[in-house]
């Protein structure tokens, strides 16, 4: 019954768009929209998953040197999972993924209508990013995604030079971060640009702009330069 239930909105929202509101105290207007077969989460001003947003972290995905396919994966700002969806289907990775989302609204419909569920490989922690980051052990992650904003809104954590202390103790030496900023002005860090100030830390750092984004490409120097160009060109 479920499946034909789905079967049938599907068929359906290929001639009238369908949407079901989802009540969230952090994210007013969250939505999961339906169009020509095609499930989205947005909110009122923006793409959470699958959408735009989907474009510019597969774009992204892209330019990340192949790494092993087991190695551990940090995502801060989950949403409704399409990251993993991206890891697991365009990029055949099969090793742990440790996501973060702050809104249990999101944990859900992630689940109930994205099918992003924890298993095995996945774990799934509704949190607060800054607060759970402190937490995390050292060295762990060879891959972390930093996707984290409200609506259109990004929280004022990400400028602040702590965070982003945490991020390079948790990255492995050669890991990847990949920073969505969702806009075209520059991030700053402190009185930083986020550019200096991560090359501050011992990043390598490149700027994609990528459908009206700014995304950062930034890459343990233990990397050659050659490396890190070759990924971003």
């Amino acid at each position: 019954m479920n499946k034909l239930l789905a079967s049938l909105r599907n068929w359906v929202s290929y001639a009238l768009p369908l949407a079901r509101r989802v009540p969230s105290r952090y994210s007013p207007g969250l939505v999961v929209r339906q169009h020509q077969g095609r499930k989205v989460l947005d909110t009122q001003y923006a793409n959470y998953s699958y959408g735009p947003l989907h474009q510019v972290l597969r774009y992204a995905l892209m330019h990340v040197a192949p790494s092993l396919p087991n190695a551990p994966v940090l995502v801060l700002g989950m949403g409704g999972g399409g990251i993993i969806e991206l890891l697991r289907q365009e990029r055949d990775h099969t090793g742990p993924i440790t996501a973060v989302e702050l809104d249990p609204a999101i944990v859900e419909v992630a689940a109930s209508e994205f099918g992003i569920r924890p298993n095995a490989t996945l774990q799934i922690v509704c949190a607060d990013a800054f607060a759970w980051l402190p937490t995390a052990p050292a060295a762990a992650y060879e891959l972390i995604v930093v996707d984290l904003f409200l609506d259109l809104l990004l929280p004022r954590q990400l400028s602040e030079p702590g965070f982003w202390q945490h991020i390079r103790r948790v990255l492995r030496p050669e890991g990847t971060v990949i920073v969505n900023t969702l806009q075209q002005a520059p991030l700053h860090i402190g009185e930083q640009a986020a550019v200096e100030y991560l090359r501050g830390l011992g990043l390598q750092v490149k700027e994609l702009e990528v459908e009206y984004n700014l995304v950062l490409l930034a890459r343990g120097c233990c990397q050659s330069d050659t490396n890190l160009n070759a990924a971003v060109e």
